[in-house]
């Protein structure tokens, strides 16, 4: 019998894969929701105009993301300088490319969206003069990653980004294709309350 309970404990053990059972590990959520890669990461380049190109940079950093490598490297050697939404919208219809904007509307639910279906978006700061990607935002936080430190995410308080976007023309765009899969869930101890 006492063989019987070792091996029933020495199997209990296993099947952790080594860890015990603990009633602190809890499963994680990938954050930010769009979480492209460092190698899928575009940096803003001077165009042929001497503008900066941060909005073909979001463009294709999202493309990228969303699984289009072919159709962001078209765009990055045939498009950049600086952009308008209805000059980036009719861009995307010459080229076939499927989209979703809105531009002078405060549509948060637009932002929302956008982050909920895992494809991020391109969003306007410093009064419209330039874009990066928010690639997350729940009730508290906006993460974003900025094409000109395309190495980290930047995260601010939600309503803190909120008031810059909205004072920024309110521009946000995407691409509308499969996003990347999530990352399998990893479990994670969290300190005992």
């Amino acid at each position: 019998m006492k063989k019987i309970a070792t091996l029933l404990t020495l199997l209990m053990l296993c099947v952790g894969c080594g860890r015990p059972f603990s009633p602190d590990i809890v499963v994680t959520k990938e954050r930010p929701t769009v979480n492209p890669p460092a190698a899928l990461r575009q940096s803003n380049w001077l165009g042929s105009e001497g503008s900066g190109s941060c909005v073909h940079a979001t463009v294709i950093t999202l493309l990228r993301w969303q699984g289009r490598y072919h159709m962001a490297d078209h765009w990055r050697n045939t498009y950049g300088n600086g952009e308008t939404a209805d000059d980036l919208a009719a861009k995307f219809d010459r080229e076939g490319i499927r989209y979703a904007y809105t531009a002078n509307k405060n549509d948060v639910a637009f932002l929302e969206w956008a982050c909920k279906t895992r494809r991020g978006c391109g969003v306007t700061v410093m009064g419209g003069q330039h874009m990066i990607a928010l690639v997350y935002l729940d009730e508290k936080w906006a993460g974003l990653l900025d094409d000109n430190a395309t190495s980290h995410y930047i995260w601010v308080p939600r309503e803190h980004f909120l008031a810059e976007w909205k004072a920024s023309n309110s521009w946000a765009v995407t691409p509308i294709y499969a996003p990347t899969a999530p990352l399998p869930p990893s479990p994670v101890s969290e300190p005992n309350k």
